[in-house]
């Protein structure tokens, strides 16, 4: 980058010369540059903690600390503690079962660290003001607690006991992947790293509703640094994938149906081109009513979001019947009448969505992503590139939460099917968190009257 300086930052203990614009952040640095991968990527806007890492002695969120506030620093990541052997932290967060997923862990005991650095015997109150940064999705903060408890020598609450001895399931044993995990050692989609490889990213729909009448891909396609631009006539097979139902675009080509479909696809050298890329792309939509809810898209005269769906706006309709429910409400003393809803929930893991494709020889595929159903997978990505399955090959990383809605193959497909078609050494595409959660399909929402 033009606008690039020298920087020089002691990291764990030895010093590292990089250039790095400015305002260029810590985290970027840490993981792009000196592929220090165990600060993890969540959200990039200081809300999840899991880039943690400690500066000068104190506990930083490096995405957001700029470059131009680090010139000299002492960092410590979470790669830095143990030496050898495990470092007692890391040891008490194993023993507790205090890592799941693992993709916040690493933030948090860079946190404990800084915590106990400080407050040798921390009181429960110091325990959660000292992580008041960090945020927890799958593993449950009382594990935490009890690992930072023992990581401080405090007595620690015993997990009850099984009241019927067996070989294994009565004894807490470790997880096969903790001390990957709790080294930053664990390796998540976008922690991958090719030389040369491509960054892709999407262009997303601001609207609910709408139809697609045209995308102008033009200016972005001129961009130095684009390598390409695609729209969903550019997908050489199935353009629609999906687990339950076959209905969502790989990218839209009729209409949008939620904030944050997917209309194109930019793939660039670097991701900041990417991002400018986005901005350059041009969308004629025309704004169709909204459907805002499950009543709403129950009603008769609701807009269809998928016409050709049998049944309409429903997944599937039921009709339950027990008894003779006239008699049942004749002889009742009292009739209850309700409607009932089911909470609106968003899975909410923090790993950003991310895949890797690598094309191989004889024109086979590898894509390296963090999916639930990799056989899933592989059947979306072969159906989009219009190519049999046996040419394709999944390679799941760990997953950073799944809640059952890393299943979705929208990412991996696009990825591959263009690192295939170009050739490239191979292509990224990890999505912001803000672009992550919002491309995601909440689950669990229903009406029932």
């Amino acid at each position: 980058m033009s606008d690039s300086e020298a920087f020089t930052l002691v990291v764990n203990g030895t010093a590292r010369h990089v250039m790095a614009a400015p305002k260029a952040l810590l985290m970027d640095v840490l993981r792009d540059q000196l592929r220090l991968t165990g600060t993890k990527d969540g959200c990039t806007t200081g809300h999840c903690g899991s880039c943690m890492v400690i500066k000068d002695g104190e506990p930083v969120r490096s995405c957001l600390v700029p470059m131009k506030r680090s010139a000299n620093a002492h960092i410590t990541t979470i790669e830095g503690l143990a030496n050898g052997s495990l470092h007692p932290i890391q040891q008490a967060y194993i023993d507790q079962g205090a890592t799941q997923c693992g993709f916040c862990t690493p933030g948090f005991i860079m946190a404990t660290k800084a915590l106990l650095d400080k407050h040798p015997d921390p009181t429960l109150a110091q325990i959660y003001d000292g992580h008041k940064f960090n945020i927890c999705r799958c593993t449950g903060h009382n594990a935490i607690v009890r690992a930072i408890q023992q990581a401080a020598g405090q007595p620690v609450a015993a997990l009850p006991a099984v009241k019927q001895p067996l070989n294994a399931i009565s004894r807490p044993l470790p997880r096969p992947d903790a001390v990957a995990k709790v080294t930053g050692a664990g390796i998540y989609a976008d922690d991958l790293y090719v030389e040369g490889m491509l960054y892709a990213r999407a262009l997303r729909s601001a609207h609910p509703h709408a139809l697609l009448n045209n995308v102008d891909v033009s200016r972005a396609k001129a961009l130095p640094g684009v390598v390409m631009v695609l729209v969903a006539a550019d997908i050489p097979g199935r353009k629609d994938c999906g687990v339950h139902e076959i209905d969502w675009p790989v990218l839209c080509y009729d209409k949008v149906r939620y904030v944050g479909d997917a209309v194109a696809l930019v793939v660039a050298e670097s991701e900041d081109t990417a991002a400018q890329a986005l901005e350059l792309i041009e969308v004629d939509y025309t704004l169709l009513p909204v459907v805002s809810g499950p009543k709403e898209a129950a009603h008769p005269d609701a807009p269809l979001l998928h016409a050709h769906h049998p049944t309409g706006n429903f997944k599937a309709k039921y009709h339950l019947e027990n008894g003779d429910v006239d008699k049942g409400f004749a002889e009742s003393d009292v009739i209850v009448e309700r409607e009932y809803r089911t909470q609106f929930v968003e899975h909410a893991f923090i790993e950003r969505s991310a895949a890797l494709a690598m094309p191989e020889a004889n024109g086979r595929l590898t894509v390296y992503c963090g999916g639930q159903i990799p056989f899933g997978d592989r059947e979306q990505i072969a159906a989009s590139l219009n190519v049999p399955e046996d040419r394709i090959r999944v390679i799941n990383c760990l997953i950073g939460g799944g809640f059952w809605r890393q299943r979705r193959c929208v990412c991996a497909s696009a990825c591959g099917a263009r690192s295939m078609a170009y050739q490239a050494p191979g292509e990224d595409g990890a999505e912001p968190r803000r672009v992550s959660a919002g491309s995601s399909q909440a689950a669990r929402h229903h009406h029932q009257a």
